[in-house]
């Protein structure tokens, strides 16, 4: 037997006092009588009685101590085996669980699985609560507090996000909610089975709630304007079903006015077979850009998956300002990407990049070649060196996208020393920067340290990519905002750095302010605006998921031991101490002292 509290067993000294009680006597006063033949008859009547009286005590002692015992026992938590395990209860909220089968949802389902589980432990084990889609939650710690656990699984409901097993840690990894090391933790994760193509970990055991239902839904779905083709927009789709024969629907891609009404734009009939169907693209000549709503004309048991919602985004040109007493080529590496797709655009006045040569100009971003003369973008400005042999730091960094750094000859490089906090792209084995990025007061610059006249790289394929992509990080705009994002999905905010407030407005109506980069979007499905200083763009949250959509593929249910083997021996001890207490206090008027 194991105590899980045996500091509780120093309790059982209370044996001691009680046994004293016991055996202490009342010694009689002395008082003189004159009539002494009246007490002879109570003195024989005492004498005749005396054995029965001491067993009398005898079983009274020995009832109160059992009584005394079994509590001390009750309280320091007894188990009769050694294998102590906490339970870990993880139940699926994910997007498959708001799938209805008989009156009742899947995640009502599994409430109810739960409770049955926290009501039958019986205090032989100690469980907690948690819940699992795309991410593990912890709902409640370990407890044997049925109330407690029973809460948290009352306030547990589906979400809009996909499942992920891998989301799940290790075994060993739940530690951190254990507070006795020296017991084992069983996991059991209550779900529809849905997976996918996920496995589920040995060490997790499965109780399966719901059986195989019919479904179809969109499962990828993204739109964008063909390059150089006007406003011609293609709409790329693909629909999952878990239907047992081909089923006929329409899609309809509609787009959404300003005033929230459908207007539809094409309506594709579709022939959709069981399991994940092949993409299908169409084209919508003349499409204006916006909000755009891709539907499935289904009756199924859920409805989250049967539409998707996606933004058409035409960005406006990224504007470069070129300064330099030698202009011509750097004003065509601008050209080279204004003619072609749009993506810059020569300016003269109120930049968003400034492009220069030499001397650095008065810019808040600026991508400058061959530094020349004082500039807070270095200092101890020095002679020219050979042509070094090129380094890539940061071969992944934005700026040195699609260009083999390591090839360009950096002719006309010259000793300088980048201000603090400078990052260095490119360098030479010695250390000197070759391409940095530096701020300063709020301004940013790309310095790259050659002269293009001397190394001839306005001749090379890489002067023109590099530019567009120095250009592009430094307008904020290297990684554009997708056509069609996922519930929990993290995105780059366009033209963001680390201190920039941004203002992100939910289909409901209620804003919020992002800090930084990185926006994270809720379950929320539908269209939310983000906006800066920068601009002002849609974002379109959709499901998009086929393990949530394809709802005939549940796994087995995977089950050891069962999870509580009866009542615990604390009960018992404690209902014990109760009846010998009861005893007792019927013989207790008939007990004597002395």
């Amino acid at each position: 037997m194991t105590f899980l509290q045996p500091m509780m067993l120093w309790s059982l000294l209370a044996l001691l006092p009680l046994a004293a009680l016991y055996f202490l006597k009342v010694r009689p006063s002395r008082k003189p009588t004159t009539a002494m033949f009246l007490w002879e008859q109570v003195l024989d009547q005492r004498r005749s009685n005396s054995l029965f009286r001491r067993l009398r005590d005898f079983w009274s002692l020995l009832i109160l101590a059992l009584a005394c015992a079994a509590i001390g026992l009750a309280l320091a938590r007894p188990e009769w085996t050694d294998r102590r395990q906490d339970l870990l209860i993880v139940l699926d909220q994910s997007a498959s669980m708001a799938a209805r089968q008989g009156g009742h949802s899947r995640i009502e389902l599994a409430r109810r699985a739960a409770a049955e589980l926290i009501e039958g432990l019986d205090g032989v084990q100690r469980a907690a609560v948690a819940v699992l889609d795309d991410r593990l939650v912890y709902r409640s710690h370990l407890t044997d507090n049925p109330r407690e656990l029973l809460d948290a699984v009352e306030a547990v409901a589906a979400t809009q996000r996909p499942l992920r097993l891998d989301a799940m840690p290790r075994r060993e990894d739940f530690r951190e909610i254990q507070t006795d090391r020296r017991r084992s933790l069983r996991i059991v994760l209550i779900s529809d089975g849905c997976f996918g193509d996920q496995k589920l970990s040995e060490h997790i055991e499965l109780i399966r709630i719901g059986d195989s239902l019919e479904n179809m839904g969109l499962v990828a779905a993204d739109m964008a304007y063909l390059p150089a083709g006007g406003r011609r927009l293609a709409v790329y789709c693909q629909v999952a079903s878990s239907f047992a024969k081909p089923r006929e629907v329409d899609l309809t891609i509609a787009r959404l006015e300003d005033d929230g009404r459908e207007q539809p734009a094409k309506v594709v009939p579709l022939t959709v077979r069981p399991g994940v169907n092949p993409p299908e693209t169409f084209w919508i000549e003349q499409a204006e850009p916006g909000r755009w709503v891709a539907r499935l004309g289904a009756e199924d048991v859920l409805t989250s998956d049967d539409a998707a919602y996606l933004i058409a985004a035409q960005p406006s040109p990224i504007r470069v300002q070129v300064r330099s007493s030698d202009r011509f080529f750097l004003e065509k590496s601008v050209l080279a990407f204004s003619q072609a797709e749009g993506l810059l655009t020569l300016v003269h006045e109120k930049p968003d990049v400034t492009l220069a040569s030499g001397e650095s100009p008065e810019a808040n971003r600026l991508l400058l070649f061959h530094p020349e003369g004082q500039s807070p973008w270095w200092k101890d400005l020095g002679e020219t060196i050979e042509a070094p042999a090129p380094r890539v730091v940061a071969p992944n960094h934005p700026a040195l996208r699609h260009v083999d750094a390591a090839t360009i000859p950096f002719v006309g490089a010259r000793r300088l020393t980048p201000p603090p906090g400078a990052q260095i792209l490119v360098a030479d084995d010695h250390g000197l920067p070759l391409v940095y990025l530096a701020r300063h007061e709020g301004r940013t610059a790309v310095v790259v340290n050659l002269d293009p006249v001397a190394a001839d790289f306005y001749f090379s394929a890489w002067f023109p990519v590099l530019v567009h992509s120095a250009a592009t990080h430094l307008a904020g705009r290297e990684q554009p905002l997708p056509a069609a994002c996922r519930p929990g999905q993290s995105i780059t905010i366009p033209g963001a750095s680390d201190d920039t407030v941004s203002t992100w407005t939910d289909d409901g109506g209620k804003p919020r302010t992002v800090f930084g980069r990185q926006l994270t979007l809720d379950d929320r499905l539908g269209y939310s605006e983000l906006k800066n200083i920068v601009g002002r763009w849609w974002l379109g949250n959709s499901l998009l998921a086929s393990s949530e959509t394809l709802l005939d593929h549940p796994a087995t249910a995977v089950l050891g031991e069962p999870l509580s083997r009866g009542r615990s021996p604390t009960w018992w001890l404690t209902l014990f101490a109760v009846l010998a207490l009861t005893v007792e206090s019927v013989l207790y008027h008939r007990r004597k002292v002395g």
